[in-house]
């Protein structure tokens, strides 16, 4: 009986979850067939499937709007903040778990409790930071990024916390600072939390939009999402709506290859991570 009402209770969960998930792929599976139509089959139904798949609108959405450069920006800075988001998150968190030091515990609270501040909260004072210092567009975006690892610290706090100081003790022994142990074996046994973090990490500043929008002044250096809200002001006006689906769906494809790629080793560094701490 017991068993009965347990499958019953997940055939349920079942149902709820793939309710769940079909909610949320669906409006990207509406905007990938839509931006196969022409834009007056667009108007004249929103819901049926497109008569022939045209490739037109993704041609035009590479030659007839700055795609390509916002594409090109969002490759250099998500590679280069992502890089500096593993590298500041790893050697804290490193130097957290394995050293012992006065504020050691106060500095952890910190970070920890600056989580529980919302984003929304800070804004007006960081804007008026940012501006005081006059940090706009990359460099003030790099330092952003660097800046905002909290979660990222934990992770591998919860890594390195497990690992044995055995291994730096053998270090030790032949001769190795304290900046060859952690980039020479430390950090290679960390590759599980790397991919996790990378790719999180990756993914995320790929999509932001909100502090880009506020630090990239010049318009050169504008990322893919902040193009394709000025690319959503255009259409309002050119009403080439499908042409804007194209340019949307070319922009999430490097995100949705990256986590098919590597979803099972995300799952594996954040267990590995959370075992170990």
């Amino acid at each position: 009986m017991k068993n009965t009402f347990n499958k019953k209770y997940l055939i349920i969960i079942e149902v709820i979850l793939m309710f769940y998930a079909i909610t949320l792929i669906f409006p990207y599976v509406w905007i990938l067939l839509n931006s196969f139509k022409s834009v007056s089959e667009f108007y004249q139904s929103i819901w049926s499937l497109p008569k022939t798949f045209n490739i037109q609108n993704y041609i035009s959405a590479i030659k007839e709007t700055n795609i390509l450069i916002y594409f090109k920006n969002s490759i250099f800075i998500t590679v280069f903040a992502t890089f500096i988001q593993i590298l500041f998150s790893s050697s804290v968190a490193y130097v957290l778990a394995k050293y012992e030091f006065r504020g050691r515990n106060i500095i952890f609270a910190l970070a920890v409790s600056g989580l529980l501040i919302p984003v929304s909260g800070t804004l007006a004072p960081f804007y008026l930071f940012m501006s005081k210092l006059g940090l706009f567009n990359t460099q003030g975006l790099f330092l952003y990024y660097a800046s905002g690892m909290g979660t990222n610290m934990l992770i591998f706090y919860g890594f390195f916390k497990a690992l044995p100081w055995a291994y730096a003790e053998a270090a030790y022994i032949d001769g190795a600072n304290d900046f060859q142990i952690f980039r020479k074996i430390m950090l290679p046994m960390a590759k599980g939390p790397i991919i996790a973090v990378g790719t999180i990490s990756a993914i995320s500043i790929w999509n932001d939009y909100f502090i880009p929008s506020i630090l990239l002044t010049n318009p050169k250096q504008q990322t893919i999402a902040v193009g394709l809200h000025s690319l959503y002001v255009q259409q309002q006006f050119a009403a080439s709506w499908t042409v804007l689906f194209a340019a949307i769906i070319i922009s999430a494809l490097p995100t949705i290859i990256l986590y098919v790629f590597l979803h099972d080793k995300i799952s594996k560094g954040f267990m590995l991570a959370g075992l170990k701490g």
